[in-house]
Formats: structure tokens, sequence, C-alpha cells
């Protein structure tokens, strides 16, 4: 069996000439439909762009003492820091055709880890111990999904609740003070020009990069998601990749959790909260497809960066927190309703709309 690949793919793609093998004979890339859902991803991500700069340019108008300055700027970066390296890992889980509610849960659960590890191992024992702690937790959601056939949505908030109570657990429902203040490299303290927590998004961007770009794992996860029977026939193991995706997941979950850590000194169950959603909603508005088979980092940035400026620059002119949670929400839900007119070229109201009008004229011809 073989599937064709669309070779005017840009050379960065993965769809870009790659291929893997399925017998001596048989070539094969990620799945056709994949392919075609992703035209005119780079076009999207010149309209994001253009968002970006929008509603950067509206709140500068509203509060141009505030929002031009250089502090203002670097507050941004250092928050958006946080919700990129999460969005990455959410942005792979939903290639791949799942989703992670857990991720919240899962940073603080990794900033409870190293508060209460750090005396013991050293801080950098304990970061490592942190962070192989996220690894296993995804790991453990991918397991429970691709072997034993759990919903998505219900692993991964049975994970969510699990990892709440135990972080509540370990710490006795209290804040765990970091006592090394060398934790401050890891998101508090400035990277060169850059903030460290942006630093930091930035090596997982990378490494992101290289997983989907430059390993045929990045190349079977695309298939997956973009039709898993399809790649089963194909010859890819279809569990042990998309453990991977949540493994990775995982991983950088409890890399912003370690980042949160940083920046406040402290270890808590609660640090993570609505991180899970933000990221969600970061990757879908980078053109993530609830259902899998596209996304792409670029894109996923751009969403990082629109969530970001939108939800400060409401902070900024007043608004209340409460109401920038129901923006997020409300955003989301157009994001994802953009995203699916973007695959199926039409709005879904107009198809019914238009389904009812065919329906009632055949009627009226048949009477």
């Amino acid at each position: 069996m073989t599937l064709v690949t669309d070779q005017s793919e840009t050379p960065g793609d993965p769809a870009a000439g790659d291929h893997f093998s399925n017998g001596p004979e048989q070539e094969t890339t990620w799945a056709v439909g994949a392919l075609e859902r992703t035209r005119g991803m780079m076009r999207l991500e010149v309209q994001l762009l253009f968002v970006l700069v929008f509603l950067y340019l509206v709140f500068s108008a509203i509060e141009p003492d505030i929002f031009l300055s250089v502090r203002t700027v670097e507050n941004l970066a250092r928050q958006a820091g946080v919700l990129l390296v999460a969005s990455v890992g959410q942005m792979l889980v939903l290639v791949v055709g799942g989703f992670d509610i857990s991720v919240g849960a899962t940073a603080g659960f990794a900033s409870t880890a190293l508060a209460l590890l750090v005396d013991d191992l050293g801080l950098y024992g304990a970061v490592t111990a942190a962070l192989a702690l996220g690894a296993l937790v995804g790991s453990v959601n991918g397991l429970v999904i691709a072997y034993l056939g759990v919903n998505p949505f219900v692993a991964t908030l049975a994970m969510l609740t699990f990892l709440t109570g135990l972080s509540n657990e370990l710490s006795s429902g209290a804040s765990v003070p970091i006592t090394d203040r060398g934790v401050s490299a890891f998101g508090a303290d400035e990277w060169g020009p850059l903030p460290g927590t942006m630093g930091v998004g930035l090596v997982v961007v990378f490494i992101a990069y290289l997983l989907l770009n430059r390993v045929r794992a990045g190349l079977y996860i695309y298939a997956i998601g973009g039709g898993r029977e399809t790649a089963r026939l194909s010859g890819i193991s279809v569990a042990r990749y998309e453990v991977l995706a949540y493994a990775m997941c995982g991983l950088f979950a409890a890399t912003a959790g370690v980042m949160l850590a940083s920046r406040v000194t402290l270890g808590q169950a609660s640090l993570g909260a609505g991180l899970e959603l933000e990221s969600i909603a970061a990757a879908v508005i980078g053109g993530a497809a609830i259902g899998g088979g596209v996304g792409r980092l670029l894109g996923a940035a751009m969403g990082v960066g629109i969530l970001t400026v939108l939800t400060s620059g409401l902070e900024i002119v007043g608004v209340s927190e409460f109401a920038r949670q129901m923006v997020t929400g409300v955003v989301l839900v157009v994001a994802v309703a953009f995203n699916q007119r973007r695959r199926i070229g039409e709005w879904a109201i107009f198809k019914w709309a238009k389904s009812l009008l065919r329906g009632s004229g055949a009627r009226l011809s048949g009477s």
C-alpha cells in the first residue's frame, strides 16, 4: 500500500520528501488526509501575525504609558514562555488525535515534587526527578488511552483528579518553599537579553521541532492523527507513538511547572491551575485540529502570543480575572469554529440551512 505525498510542501514540513518503509518494496508517508488539512497553514500563520499585531496596537492605544513600556514587554515574554512550553506539549497530543486536560495538575505536581526533593537530591537532581515524573504521568495517560481504549477526556480528567489529590497529600495541602535560590535560573532569571522562561520555551520548541521534522517519530505522530487505521495498515505501531506524544506532553507540562516554581520559589498543587485550557486554546488558535493530523509549532507560538497579549491587555485595562476566564473560553470556541470552517470550507450552520432548504424544496416539488 502506498500513500502519495504532495511534493509542493515546504522543506521544513514533515511532508517534504520524508518517507518511511513498510516492507522491502513499499514506501509511505503520513496519511493523505493529514496532508489535505495542512494546506493553507502558512497563510493562517500570516493571518495570526496580523491579529497579534492588531491586538498589541489596540491595547497600546488604550494604555500607551503601560503597554508600550519595556517592563510590560518583558512581562509579556515571561508569561508567554510558560504557556508556550505547555502549548507545545498540548499540540503534540492534539496532532495525534487526543488532548490532555491534566497539564495544569502535572505542572503543579512537578512543582511540588521539586520543592519536596530539592533538600535531599540537590537542585539539579530535584529538577531531573520532577521532569521524569512529568514524563511518567504522560506515559501513564498514553498507556491508558492507547492500550485500554479509554477516552482521552476521561483518562486525563482522572489523572488531573489523582495528581491534585496526590500533590496536596504530599504537601499537607500547603505551599512548599524552595530553599535553593539557584532555582531562579529556570525562569526567574534572565538568559542574556531574554527572560528565563522564554529561553526555556525556545529550547522546548527546538526539541519539538526536531521530533516533528527530523525524526520518523514525528511523521508517525502526524500519520496517526491523519488516519489511525491507515497508519496501522501502513505498519506503524499506533499505540507506541501515541504513548510517546502523551509522554512528551507530560514532560513539557512538568517543565512548565518547574518554570512556575522558579518564579515564585515554591511548589503548590494549584500552581498550574488553568494551564490546561489555556494550552488547548493557544494550540487551537494556532491551527491545531481537534481530531488530529494538523498542527505546526509556528502556529502554536502565534496562538500563545495572541492569548498572552489578549489576557494581559484585559488585565491592564482593568478587566477582572473572572471576566478574563470567560474571554478565554469564548476565544477557544471561536478558534475551534474557525478551525472547523477552514477544514470543511463552509460553516456547519450554513450546510444545515442549505440541506433544510433543499429538503423543503423537494417536498414542495413532490406536492
